[in-house]
């Protein structure tokens, strides 16, 4: 029973990302052999084919890229399912699976967010996406441990300055993603979700504690999961890796010792309101380390995964952010107003 629900999900979230027209890919980034999957749109995947029209007309430019970066958990698939489609009618997306999730794999020896984001800018960089020319804007967008991946992505890539593939950074949004936690918040943390070590909760090793794990996600947490389903979901989603994933855990790069710089770039952090993961007070100290270009938006009544407790509403002040002002959102900038705190 729990394998046939958890594949029906798996089998519907693969769909809608299909129906937004993603296809899938994998590509191998470096020598060794660091291995990426991805959805991407098929304009990506092909090289781009000289205009055929007259010299008279216009061809219309190549469509922004938005690079959507996952956090520890189940597929990308399950994690962005509800932005896929509304993302895909403004942009041309690429969703990667980090390191040590699913079938992307390597044999260097790094465990950190810096080296996952080293493998993405390789991957961006170079001639694995034939249709990311050069001049091509990227935005990054990150959840959770995926935000700590883009914030290094953002990094890199502009250090990299065009280099490669010649892509140019647009904007950056950190959603739910505290770049700015040490110790001290990992034991908070653990004592809030009654563990002895945040890699307890993030990595659970049995559906006891992934029901600990997904009561502490959610705001408002589903009342009853059948075991069978739990136990399924483990086997699939967190029982493979589980080492590599608890020393990626141990190898975040932020924290102690670690300055967070502004970026050059715009800013989006993005939070719910009663995020257990990353309390929402962390969402404010995170302006400050960011500096004038940074902007906060809260979500009400949402937990640390608010891009699925309140997509609509997590969409529009997404789009609103990225999009131009004169193709916003009709009725969005109220609703990215509540938001506001």
């Amino acid at each position: 029973m729990g394998f046939g629900v958890v594949s029906l999900l798996n089998g519907v979230f693969r769909r809608m990302f299909t129906s937004a027209g993603l296809r899938p890919g994998s590509a191998t980034v470096d020598a060794d052999d660091t291995t990426i999957h991805f959805w991407a749109h098929p304009s990506l995947l092909l090289h781009q084919q000289p205009s055929s029209s007259s010299a008279s007309s216009s061809p219309s430019p190549p469509r922004p890229v938005v690079v959507l970066i996952h956090g520890f958990g189940p597929d990308p698939t399950w994690q962005w399912a509800a932005q896929a489609g509304p993302l895909s009618r403004h942009f041309d997306l690429v969703v990667p699976t980090l390191l040590f999730f699913g079938a992307s794999a390597t044999r260097a020896p790094a465990r950190s967010d810096a080296s996952q984001a080293a493998a993405l800018a390789a991957l961006l960089s170079g001639a694995h996406l034939p249709g990311l020319g050069a001049g091509r804007t990227v935005h990054v967008v990150g959840t959770s441990y995926g935000g700590l991946v883009a914030y290094h992505l953002a990094r890199e890539l502009g250090h990299r300055g065009g280099a490669g593939g010649g892509v140019r950074l647009g904007k950056v949004a950190l959603c739910d993603s505290d770049a700015c936690k040490g110790a001290d918040d990992d034991r908070a943390l653990a004592a809030r979700a009654g563990v002895a070590e945040v890699t307890d909760l993030l990595v659970p090793a049995d559906t006891r504690a992934l029901r600990r794990l997904i009561a502490v996600c959610a705001h408002r947490p589903i009342k009853y999961t059948p075991e069978c389903l739990l136990r399924d979901m483990l086997r699939k989603y967190f029982g493979d890796k589980r080492e590599d994933k608890i020393a990626l855990i141990k190898g975040i790069t932020t924290g102690e010792g670690f300055q967070l710089t502004p970026l050059p770039q715009e800013v989006l952090i993005i939070w719910g309101e009663f995020d257990q993961i990353f309390p929402v007070e962390k969402a404010h100290k995170m302006k400050e380390k960011l500096g004038e270009k940074a902007t906060v938006k809260v979500i009400p009544n949402t937990g640390h995964l608010p891009q699925q407790e309140d997509s609509k509403l997590f969409n529009r002040i997404l789009l609103d952010f990225l999009l131009p002002p004169s193709t916003a959102t009709n009725g969005s900038a109220a609703a990215a107003a509540a938001a506001a705190k």
